[in-house]
């Protein structure tokens, strides 16, 4: 199954002028929400609310997640929890106003657990999801764009995970820059292989075991990976100086247990077996102080 889903991908990646093909079919055919997605996105959304409100964010102030991609489920929560400005962000243009009017839907489908898990009335929900919504859309998103100190909030869902390690040390600094004081981010990381979740005869670690040559470049044409750990994650705020508020990554018993038989590509070889097998990392961070090396003062 994934061996045809990399041809039909290397196909897609050759064809020019995708970004026009994409407008023009979902104006043939509007986007429509799967529901097991949404509300993966709406249960986890709510979680990084609870959990940056724990921590002491400003949730009141602007907002940017980092890849939106086609349903802002998640940036509307933290709408409706009382951000006054959200920016979205996409490498391609994938949102537009169905689609937001698509994720409006989806929340108005879940009412009842919104209202409760943010503390909202009825009329509270219906009145900050129905006034009009103020965002930008930053497409291709560049945060050179963005000035000091201009984000309160800095949040991504199984993102991360998609981005190349250098694009990746490049971005920290950025993030650090345009945090206010006492501004942080929540990560929500998807460190297993994201070929499994489309052919379950794989391991969840399946990807471990390419060495970084030519075919592992040929697999991430379609679905592009990092494959950080864990541990490499957390080292990776540390050296650009965010202070860790709250961190969850726990070993998967079963991806343990594949370790015992996979063969594993030799940047892997040696690491700890229970590093490589924490599949979902989420994390809270604060914005360095204004003395660190990141680049926060500038």
């Amino acid at each position: 199954m994934w061996q045809f889903q990399l041809a039909t991908g290397l196909v897609k990646a050759a064809l020019p002028f995708q970004d026009q093909f994409r407008r023009v079919a979902r104006k043939m055919r509007p986007y429509r929400a799967d529901p097991g997605n949404t509300h993966q996105a709406l249960e986890q959304g709510l979680r990084q609310v609870r959990l940056l409100r724990e921590c002491g964010a400003n949730l009141s102030g602007s907002v940017l997640e980092l890849g939106t991609g086609w349903l802002p489920v998640v940036p509307l929560l933290f709408r409706l929890a009382g951000a006054s400005r959200l920016l979205f962000t996409d490498i391609h243009r994938l949102m537009d106003e169905r689609t937001i009017e698509e994720a409006k839907r989806v929340l108005r489908e879940s009412a009842p657990r919104v209202t409760g898990e943010l503390g909202l009335s009825e009329s509270q929900f219906r009145e900050r999801l129905d006034r009009p919504l103020p965002y930008d859309y930053l497409v291709p998103w560049n945060p050179r764009d963005l000035a000091d100190a201009s984000v309160d909030v800095v949040i991504s869902r199984t993102v991360l995970e998609h981005i190349p390690v250098d694009v990746l040390e490049s971005y920290m600094p950025e993030f650090a820059r345009i945090l206010r004081p006492g501004g942080m981010m929540c990560h929500l990381i998807d460190n297993s292989d994201h070929w499994q979740h489309h052919d379950k005869r794989l391991s969840r670690l399946h990807f471990l075991r390419y060495e970084d040559g030519l075919f592992w470049r040929m697999l991430c044409v379609r679905r592009s990976q990092n494959r950080l750990r864990h541990s490499d994650y957390m080292k990776l705020f540390e050296r650009h100086g965010f202070t860790p508020l709250f961190v969850e990554g726990k070993p998967d018993g079963r991806s343990l247990e594949e370790l015992k038989s996979l063969p594993l590509a030799s940047p892997f070889r040696g690491r700890d077996a229970a590093d490589l097998a924490i599949l979902t990392t989420m994390v809270v961070l604060r914005r360095p102080p204004l003395n660190a090396g990141s680049g926060a003062s500038r």
